[in-house]
């Protein structure tokens, strides 16, 4: 039992056991997401009334990351997971167990559109008729929000009849970005609500920067912190702050939490009721300052449940009422109006993304700090620009793929940003200078073709790399010239920059990374064998 701003909290992550296949079997003492779940928890509403004194109690309901997953997924094993019907279904389920004895809000904590097909070719639609449907009242602004450029955001924004909040969202001068609201006030029975949303200053460098290039991202806190004092002052007896900013936990959650939405819990002042997190595409089952904080996963695989319960007096000291956690299926069906949403959505593009492409001999994960799919998209795009090296970051393989046939649409997942390539003609001491930047910390980031590195990560950052060897077995020259291949982002970010300055020649290529995926896998034999072997070689090993 957790007391918070002047009432019981009762807190748990719904999960769907459909996440079996991902994490193995549930075990009996646990809770939250996938194998976190509590087999024998009931049903999340079973037996929480309203409590001894007859108080209704608020029940937030909240999801984060669903990243246009209008469909499951399919795991590297072929399993299904996630997708808007198995999250609409256990929302609507939790709203059900409440009706006579609490109300609902329901929020979600940002990146809702960017990341399949049906939702990408959209520019995000479904997603906002679906949270339309299921009656979302706020969401943050997430990270992604901001791929398709300021002018999109702001027309998903006129579309929704839900709020989209950035309270620290600012112009480069400071000045607050007014068509993106701050806060909203909603009333749900006797609660007054108050709902602001923040997104995590690590914005500028998880987006392309040419779509954030007039904006700055502000310090979330104090600026949550000045609105909650005025929220209270319009009437919110509870606060409810949106963070597109994550953590990652041990124990399903519930343990040893830290990353950036932590930092800014503890750096609150003003008291807040709750916290719903994102991003890190994690469970967060925790306790920061006071304040609990939430977040469900990604990709509809799971939802967050928050129960607020009024206090018996004013020093907050109540009974607590019940706790549960349940998980849906799979087969778990929504409402027949959301489905139509699902099978409107999918019938636009179906005869684009259901396109077979390749037969995979193998299936593919992310697994690791190198990997097969990380490599064999690498050497997509080298072979597309026709270049000497390639370089791919990791946060640009959002999925992996399973053995078999693969459709354009999973391809799609794995590389949905649509990232243009830049090919760039570079000297040799540039490229090595680059390629110091990808060993100088403590994990790899990056996939690379045309070139394997031996390098001793004892060593000085920047004096690392022993020998770059090319794919025709020659040493990487310093005074030699090569072309390099890489995506935009990358091309514009920080460590882009060391490879921009140096180069003789650069220009845009017509084809994306996604183009360059399909095309190389539709020209190999098939079955396609990804290339297993090791492109970094830690000295000792890492």
């Amino acid at each position: 039992m957790i007391r918070a701003a002047g009432f019981l909290l009762i807190a748990g992550v719904l999960a769907f056991a459909l996440l079996r296949d991902v994490h193995g079997d549930t075990r009996a003492d646990s809770r939250g997401a996938g194998s976190y779940a509590r087999p024998d928890a009931g049903d999340v509403g079973e037996n929480q009334g309203a409590g001894g004194d007859g108080a209704a109690r608020l029940r937030i309901i909240a999801t984060n990351d669903l990243h246009g997953a209008i469909d499951p997924a399919r795991t590297t094993r072929g399993n299904p997971v996630g997708g808007a019907a198995a999250m609409a279904a256990s929302i609507q389920r939790a709203e059900r167990e409440c009706q006579g004895s609490c109300v609902t809000l329901l929020v979600d904590a940002g990146d809702m559109f960017q990341g399949t097909a049906v939702s990408n070719l959209a520019h995000g639609r479904p997603v906002v008729e679906l949270y339309d449907a299921l009656g979302y009242a706020a969401a943050a602004v997430g990270n992604h929000e901001f791929d398709w450029g300021l002018d999109t955001l702001r027309a998903r924004m006129a579309d929704a009849r839900f709020a989209m909040l950035g309270a620290n969202v600012q112009y480069r001068n400071g000045r607050d970005v007014r068509w993106i609201p701050d806060d909203t006030i909603v009333q749900r029975g006797p609660f007054r609500i108050g709902i602001v949303g923040v997104i995590g200053p690590e914005t500028y460098g998880s987006t392309l920067a040419a779509n954030v290039a007039t904006l700055r991202f502000a310090k979330p806190a104090p600026i949550v912190d000045s609105l909650t004092r005025k929220l209270r002052a319009e009437g919110a007896g509870v606060v409810v702050v949106l963070a597109h900013s994550g953590a990652f936990c041990k124990r399903d959650g519930r343990e040893a939490c830290d990353g950036d939405v932590v930092s800014f819990a503890q750096s609150l002042r003003e008291r807040v009721d709750v916290i719903v997190s994102g991003h890190t595409h994690t469970v967060v089952d925790y306790t920061v300052n006071g304040i609990p904080v939430v977040q469900a996963q990604s990709s509809g695989r799971a939802v967050a449940v928050v129960d607020l319960a009024p206090a018996a007096d004013a020093k907050g000291i109540t009974e607590l009422v019940a706790e549960h956690v349940y998980h849906v299926r799979t087969d778990a069906r929504p409402s027949s109006d959301i489905e139509a949403i699902i099978r409107r959505a999918d019938d636009r593009v179906a005869k684009l993304v259901n396109r077979p492409i390749a037969r995979l001999a193998t299936s593919l994960s992310r697994s690791g700090d190198e990997y097969p799919l990380g490599n064999l998209i690498a050497d997509a795009q080298r072979w597309a620009g026709q270049a000497d090296v390639a370089m791919v970051n990791d946060g640009g393989i959002r999925t992996g793929l399973p053995a078999g046939t693969v459709t354009y649409g999973e391809l799609f997942e794995v590389q949905p940003f649509g990232n243009p390539l830049r090919r760039m003609n570079v000297s040799g001491a540039s490229l090595r200078a680059y390629l110091e930047q990808l060993v100088r910390g403590t994990e790899l980031r990056t996939h690379v073709s045309g070139v394997v590195i031996r390098y001793d990560p004892t060593r000085r950052a920047g004096s690392r790399i022993l020998t770059a060897t090319l794919s025709d077995g020659a040493p990487l020259r310093d005074d030699a010239s090569y072309r390099v291949v890489l995506n935009e982002y990358m091309a514009t970010g920080s460590e882009g920059r060391i490879l921009v300055r140096g180069a003789t020649h650069s220009e845009q290529l017509g084809p994306t990374d996604l183009d360059a995926l399909v095309a190389y896998l539709g020209s190999r034999p098939q079955p396609v064998q990804a290339p297993e072997e090791r492109r970094f070689d830690a000295v000792g090993g890492r």
